[in-house]
């Protein structure tokens, strides 16, 4: 349907340095992906770090990448779906560092498949680890700003399966939407503190999450066919919006979605 542009228009992203210079972010399934690329890129601009992951080996790995742009990181094993682990995981970051300034609400997963063949228990999976699992985070994280009375920045990834329902993703896209309205909410209830609350959705990039879905060099090229850029994102693109929406300069930007599709959405939107 487009024309490939792999190659082309893609201009080296280059960070801010000092951007987020003494802040302190919690990164939600730090350890691989799109979780991965945002935790170096806010190490790039100068933030510590604490990489939340439920994989402590992965976890333990992008703590050490992320000390060698000499700020400072602590990994913490954290399954989001428990919220006991996210209380912890909060005065965690307190005793190391202080405060917290910035949460990303990053891990998730994804079980494949339509409505009519979802399995209660994934169903039941996808929801505790997407959308509750993300609620608690948000909860604790902005009590916690809110205490501190330095306001704060939160983001949380979501998908353009937030705004339009994905083929085989029924779970996933219901836990999505559902994300957003939730980042909606706490925009409206901490606006007043100084808090930001924002949503990227991205179309996608080749993560753990769908690598051996992607991996088939016809599924691929499929996909890639019918977004206007040409290719999927990468990580270290997503990053870096994620960079924006964390730094001051988006301070007056909360309850909204930034779309990080490629043309995706809009061309979908379209051609149906």
């Amino acid at each position: 349907m487009f024309a490939s542009n792999t190659d082309r228009f893609q201009p080296h992203i280059t960070p801010v340095r000092y951007r987020l210079r003494d802040k302190t972010a919690v990164v939600t399934g730090a350890g691989h992906g799109i979780g991965r690329a945002i935790a170096l890129r806010f190490a790039q601009e100068g933030a510590q770090i604490v990489v939340a992951d439920k994989d402590w080996a992965a976890a333990e790995s992008v703590a050490a990448e992320v000390r060698e742009h000499g700020v400072g990181a602590a990994p913490l094993r954290v399954d989001v779906a428990r919220r006991q682990d996210v209380e912890a995981m909060v005065q965690a970051t307190v005793d190391e560092f202080g405060e917290m300034h910035i949460l990303v609400n990053n891990a998730g997963m994804i079980v494949f498949g339509s409505l009519m063949e979802c399995r209660p228990e994934d169903w039941d999976t996808m929801l505790a680890v997407d959308l509750t699992g993300a609620f608690y985070c948000t909860q604790a994280a902005g009590r916690q700003m809110k205490k501190q009375g330095k306001g704060g920045r939160m983001i949380h990834i979501g998908s353009t399966a937030s705004l339009l329902p994905a083929p085989y993703q029924a779970a996933y896209s219901v836990a999505k939407a559902g994300l957003l309205m939730m980042s909606r909410m706490a925009a409206m209830e901490l606006a007043g503190d100084g808090i930001t609350s924002n949503t990227i959705c991205p179309q996608g990039a080749v993560t753990n999450l769908n690598r051996d879905l992607l991996a088939d060099e016809t599924v691929m090229a499929k996909l890639e066919a019918k977004i206007p850029a040409g290719r999927m994102a990468k990580v270290e693109e997503i990053a870096a919006a994620v960079a924006f929406l964390a730094s001051d300069e988006s301070v007056y930007i909360t309850g909204t979605e930034l779309v990080h599709d490629g043309g995706s959405l809009i061309s979908a939107l379209w051609w149906r």
